[in-house]
């Protein structure tokens, strides 16, 4: 009897795993590289042996897989046997969708649930080896082989799926460290940031447990008397505090200022912090209330709002910008964000209560109820954002609004990621940023 066992309790075949296979033969398809260079040992027996790929510190593997956990623990056979089949694991959520795109072969436990369901697992599991063999020469290979190791035969039309294996849903299960992303500074600079004028930890409301406040940056040569247009910056989701002292904000805001308008970075609640939608948005309009009645104290033209609104951020923005129609914000700037509420709060997995539904903040019905008096709105787009589900919700969010012929101006960063003004020093986040502060210098008409 074989060491290797290549059933497995969800449905995977064992005997095509990249990892065992490169245990075996010496042979490394991406897939097995990838892990390689992680850190993890290629080794695995199989998923039903006592010897199962542990990952890497990074990334757990079989080991930790829940699926197979629960099959122990309940003592069934595979998962098929189980009399909750199909349970909630094999109900398919947008995130494991994404993240079957992106790792093809988890596409195949369906169909050899089948499989196994019609014709047992003694028959299956020929098929299967049958399956991962070389056309040409019969040499096993794994799932993310692309030409056979012994013959060279290109192996593209021979396997049950056609993607190759795409490392990118690695980035998007680690997101950078909040300490680090905190410290990052913006990769585009303008002359003057250094002698910005600063106000800082200026408090808006007191209504809360801890006091909520707002940093004021201003023009080196702002004159006496003068009123400047102002750019609020809305930053996202986090479990951190005091993000309007964060690297990526302040430096950020050096640069507006530097450009000749005011900016202001301020703390607000957050949903991971337990705060409701409604609680974010009651923030975002209380200081921009603050900032209009205390306009004169400030240097502002309160009639002369932008609101520049970031990643998980941007439905609240949003909302605050375009519900009632203020006059006073003249246009909003979007960057890699969420286009609706129902995305954000699945991703989260935040709970609501019964009378705060994400449905009803629908930001595309806003559109629909008075398109004429929705401020112009500028949306930068993350071609290769790592965060699931993010770029199909603003996608729906940039049709709705060219459907409602809502005035927008739509830049994509075809290799940008998530906060690619941090990440991506390239010329097209360049390019980004200054069309944005031209766009802001446009609409805020003061200037």
């Amino acid at each position: 009897m074989s060491e290797y066992n290549y059933e497995s309790y969800c449905g995977m075949y064992c005997g095509a795993c990249s990892i065992m296979k490169a245990y075996q033969t010496g042979v490394k398809d991406p897939f097995a590289e990838f892990w390689l260079e992680s850190g993890a040992e290629l080794k695995c027996h199989g998923c039903k042996s006592d010897m199962v790929f542990a990952g890497c510190a990074a990334f757990g593997g079989c080991a930790t897989c829940n699926m197979r956990t629960c099959a122990r623990e309940k003592g069934v056979e595979r998962c098929l046997t189980c009399p909750e089949f199909p349970c909630a694991m094999y109900t398919p959520s947008e995130i494991s969708q994404i993240m079957a795109e992106k790792l093809p072969h988890l596409n195949t436990i369906a169909i050899n649930m089948q499989t196994i369901h019609s014709l047992g697992m003694e028959a299956f599991l020929k098929e299967q080896e049958a399956q991962w063999k070389c056309p040409d020469c019969s040499t096993d290979y794994a799932w993310y082989t692309t030409h056979c190791s012994n013959c060279g035969k290109d192996l593209g039309d021979s396997k049950p799926f056609k993607n190759a294996f795409d490392k990118s849903i690695f980035q998007m299960l680690t997101p950078p460290d909040p300490n680090e992303l905190f410290k990052k500074e913006i990769v585009y600079h303008l002359e003057g940031t250094d002698r910005v004028r600063t106000q800082t930890d200026i408090i808006y409301s007191s209504s809360q447990d801890s006091p909520l406040a707002f940093n004021l940056y201003l023009p080196p040569n702002l004159l006496p008397g003068q009123k400047l247009p102002l750019v609020v910056l809305v930053h996202g989701e986090t479990p951190l505090t005091n993000l309007k002292d964060s690297g990526p904000i302040t430096s950020l805001s050096r640069v507006i200022a530097a450009a000749g308008l005011a900016a202001v970075t301020f703390n607000h609640r957050t949903l991971l912090q337990g705060a409701g939608i409604k609680d974010v948005i009651g923030d975002i309009e209380n200081l921009i209330n603050f900032l209009i009645d205390h306009a004169d104290d400030y240097g502002i033209d309160n009639n002369q709002i932008a609101i520049w609104s970031f990643s998980m951020g941007v439905p609240f923005g949003l909302y605050a910008g375009m519900h009632n129609s203020p006059a006073y914000i003249k246009c909003q700037v979007v960057y890699y964000g969420f286009g609706d509420f129902t995305s954000l709060c699945k991703l989260l997995n935040v709970p609501f209560s019964g009378d705060e539904p994400a449905e009803e903040f629908s930001l595309v019905s806003l559109f629909s109820q008075n398109p004429d008096k929705v401020a112009p709105l500028l949306v930068a787009r993350a071609g290769s954002d790592q965060i699931p589900t993010i770029l199909n919700s603003i996608d729906n969010f940039i049709g709705a609004a060219l459907a409602n012929n809502i005035h927008i101006d739509i830049y994509n960063h075809p290799t940008g990621v998530h906060a690619f003004e941090l990440f991506n020093d390239e010329p097209r986040t360049h390019e980004i940023i200054e069309k944005t502060l031209e766009f802001l210098k446009k609409h805020l008409s003061a200037l």
